[in-house]
């Protein structure tokens, strides 16, 4: 979770302080982490769900702005940002990612670390119309060489000093595995599933 986060923000996207970053798909765990991370490196965070109640939970992870996800919000964050954002984390995937690409603004970078919704291509895809101009688009996937570059160390101390707050949404032990795989899949947990061993 937090080499994801960690890797989708700063290799692929390269966030600066100061910048707007918008994370959809944002009470993910890895959405939750990559706000806390996003806040203490000194962004603006915005971040989307589709359940109004989870506003409190994206909060006390460092959001900034919370957008209730329709499917359709880039008409949303153009209102807020009528020249676009900064940088856009996709964790959902295909199913919004064409949206996803309307709300970076030119110059802006989307990536796309994510497949929460389920689908894995796109029916059909014209990166002529789906790719706004100037709009870059790139992806994250974590392999080994990037879980190395990662400072797990300085994150560890930072969670430690209360720094950064990584959401641990509920904690099973290893019999209850079943019923962890279920908080999961039902998107249940408003966190990270911690098994105990």
């Amino acid at each position: 979770m937090l080499q994801t986060a960690w890797g989708s923000l700063f290799r692929s996207i390269g966030l600066e302080k100061g910048e707007r970053l918008l994370i959809r798909g944002g009470t993910t765990s890895v959405g939750l982490a990559a706000a806390a991370i996003a806040k203490n490196h000194g962004a603006y965070v915005a971040a989307t769900t589709r359940n109004p109640d989870r506003e409190k939970l994206l909060r006390a992870s460092g959001v900034d702005q919370v957008f209730i996800d329709t499917g359709s919000i880039a008409e949303q964050v153009k209102k807020s940002y009528p020249s676009g954002i900064d940088k856009v984390l996709e964790l959902i995937g295909t199913t919004t990612l064409k949206d996803s690409l309307r709300c970076a603004k030119q110059r802006g970078t989307v990536c796309m670390t994510g497949i929460v919704g389920n689908k894995w291509s796109f029916d059909n895809f014209a990166p002529m119309e789906a790719i706004p101009t100037a709009v870059g688009l790139t992806t994250y996937a974590g392999e080994s060489e990037d879980f190395m570059r990662t400072p797990l160390q300085d994150l560890a101390e930072q969670i430690a000093a209360g720094r950064l707050r990584v959401q641990i949404g509920k904690t099973f032990h290893l019999d209850e595995i079943a019923e962890a795989h279920r908080s999961m899949e039902e998107n249940k947990a408003g966190g990270k599933i911690v098994v105990l061993t």
